[in-house]
């Protein structure tokens, strides 16, 4: 299965740009085998802002706490402010902004996208994109600022939209796509406005149709991806069995192939996936989780960007930013990453092909790629 065009074969997608990341893996396995006491800092926060959001997805990852009656739900202008400052000194290279909720409801996100940059680091934007067009500080600031902007969509149709949005925003949602995307050519910078479209049951018969109206916004990339039906965050959508018809759908992966040009480019990622579309983990401990960290707007950080909110998930409190260094590395983290974590968790791993790489590549001597050699 071809999941991108060839000459967009080095992209962000590509799992392989895992091994641009063995000095932090080989920091990790020392640290495994106690020569450091803790990996390197991060190379990615990804920092959710604020718990709350404008639609309530029948798929949202951050349902069970959105839901729910948390005491903190926004961070505050200035402990974000703060916990930016930190960051960058403490050595990330960027903070991807959203996760768990629509981070644009945060009204110093624009303000923060800046200070980032500031900072020497980059940063991007996770979001349903409904907050965007007549947004003016924001606009300028995302298209100043991010690295690229991801807008999920999930839809061709404002009634394809409204089943798994359970809200009717589409209108807004892609007015937020063609403002962003004007917004970048104009202001010329380098910004990467991607249409995100996560495949169910019921929107599997508009890929294409989805493909197109990215290119016509103006987006630079499409982004297409079986959903995973397991996940905690699935409501009434979760069940054993994918409900995929396999052949239409790799059909309409290739039909939206044809659509691209020099600029607009698709991306239809399957390969953290087995054939039938369940999720595919292929390794034994979580070896890649510290190279991002996961931060909340209830004041802690998680092991893993795929597991907020969980107890034995937590890692310690970012209040006061400095304090993360008092458990970076700790017995609890040192734990998860090479403890049974895997065993207990059966959803979708973002960094499932990293963890492989490292442990493959860099958790014993064997060198099997024979890396001394050109």
């Amino acid at each position: 299965m071809e999941e991108w065009n060839k000459k967009n074969e080095f992209n962000s997608f590509n799992s392989w740009k895992g091994l641009l990341y063995s000095e932090h893996y080989k920091a990790i396995i020392d640290w495994r085998d106690g020569k450091r006491y803790a990996p390197l800092p991060p190379i990615e926060a990804s920092l959710d802002p604020i718990h709350a959001c404008n639609l309530r997805c029948s798929h949202c990852n951050a349902a069970s706490y959105l839901i729910s009656d948390l005491k903190d739900r926004r961070m505050e202008d200035e402990h974000l402010h703060k916990l930016v400052n930190f960051l960058g000194e403490w050595g990330v290279k960027a903070i991807c902004y959203g996760g768990g909720g629509e981070p644009t409801l945060h009204s110093a996100l624009p303000e923060m996208l800046y200070l980032t940059t500031a900072k020497g680091m980059q940063s991007s934007i996770a979001t349903n994109g409904t907050k965007i067009a007549g947004n003016t500080p924001l606009l300028h600031a995302m298209a100043d600022n991010c690295r690229w902007v991801g807008i999920s969509v999930d839809a061709a149709t404002p009634e394809t939209y409204s089943i798994g949005r359970k809200k009717n925003a589409f209108a807004e949602t892609i007015a937020g796509i063609k403002a962003l995307a004007e917004e970048v050519k104009i202001r010329k910078t380098k910004c990467e406005v991607g249409f995100k479209f996560l495949i169910f049951d019921y929107n599997q018969h508009e890929i294409y149709d989805a493909c197109k109206l990215a290119k016509s916004l103006g987006a630079k990339d499409f982004h297409a991806r079986p959903a995973d039906f397991s996940h905690q965050g699935m409501g009434d959508l979760k069940q054993a069995k994918n409900p995929y018809d396999l052949k239409e759908v790799y059909k309409q992966f290739d039909r939206c192939r044809e659509l691209e040009d020099d600029d607009f480019r698709v991306f239809t990622v399957v390969h953290k996936f087995n054939s039938d579309f369940t999720p595919k983990k292929g390794f034994k401990q979580c070896y890649a989780a510290p190279i991002a960290l996961q931060l909340c707007a209830d004041g802690n950080c998680y092991f893993c960007v795929d597991q907020r909110h969980q107890d034995k998930y937590k890692l310690g409190s970012h209040e006061p930013p400095e304090n993360i260094l008092r458990w970076w590395g700790g017995k609890n983290h040192k734990d998860l990453a090479f403890g049974n974590t895997p065993s207990q968790c059966y959803t979708r791993c973002t960094f499932g092909k990293y963890c492989e790489q490292c442990e493959a590549l860099f958790s014993d001597s064997s060198d099997p790629m024979c890396v001394n050699f050109t």
